[in-house]
């Protein structure tokens, strides 16, 4: 009887405790767990990338890697303007194994916080979550953070989602690495600010600031200067004449 009770209560404690290696739950794991899509959506300009992660399955991968691992996950998104910078048939020609490691390549299978890159940077080449052929040089000066791979240089220009387990920072290109691309792929610069507006054209179309004639020496300071002459011979004239009459 000693015994098979004995066995009870060791069968019970087996059960009741996690297996080496088995999913835990973590804290606030059933809670407010951050939406990938909805991060990346409706109206922020990550859309191209959003599109990709689609395209590969990995919407779900990385959401497990985030909230079904004690690690987390990191995420680097360039905007549509870097993915536009990179010329349509790069992209297009990729087969879809390589374009799903090109989006792994985006992102790191641990939660970094911005403040944990200047660490970071001291474990160069830096694995990200496409594996061992995958990888990053971190640089970190004067809290500026950028991405080396081999045909292209990220700059960390803003943090899109930064809760642990996610961050989620935005990216100003599209990082290339090697082991896809065997040669440097041809990409354009990405576009930056706006150009300034042109001056507003006065009433007859014409750009008042860029006007020929305000400027010294011009048409209309000529004129002027013509129209001032007329008027002094006029008046010496009139002297003259009056002059003459008495």
């Amino acid at each position: 009887m000693k015994l098979a009770a004995v066995g009870l209560i060791t069968t019970a404690l087996s059960l009741s405790l996690p297996l080496a290696g088995a999913y835990r739950p973590l804290a606030g794991d059933a809670g407010n767990r951050a939406n990938l899509t909805q991060i990346l959506t409706p109206d922020r300009p990550f859309q191209t990338f959003l599109r990709y992660l689609n395209q590969t399955n990995l919407l779900e991968v990385f959401q497990n890697q985030a909230y079904r691992t004690h690690q987390g996950i990191t995420i680097f998104v360039p905007a549509d303007r870097a993915f536009a910078a990179v010329q349509p048939s790069v992209l297009a020609g990729l087969k879809k194994h390589q374009l799903k490691n090109l989006m792994m390549y985006h992102a790191l299978a641990r939660f970094y916080a911005l403040k944990e890159f200047d660490g970071l940077r001291r474990a160069n080449p830096v694995t990200t979550f496409a594996g061992g052929l995958y990888t990053v040089n971190v640089t970190y000066d004067a809290g500026g953070i950028r991405l080396l791979s081999r045909w292209a240089e990220a700059k960390i220009v803003g943090t899109v989602y930064g809760t642990a387990p996610m961050a989620v920072y935005e990216v100003d290109r599209v990082l290339l690495p090697e082991a896809i691309f065997r040669v440097q792929p041809p990409v354009d610069a990405t576009p930056t600010e706006p150009a300034p507006a042109a001056s507003a054209p006065d009433a007859k179309g014409v750009d008042a600031k860029t006007t020929p004639g305000n400027k010294a020496g011009g048409k209309n300071s000529a004129c002027r200067t013509g129209n001032r002459s007329a008027r002094y011979a006029a008046a010496m004239a009139l002297c003259a004449a009056t002059l003459v009459a008495l």
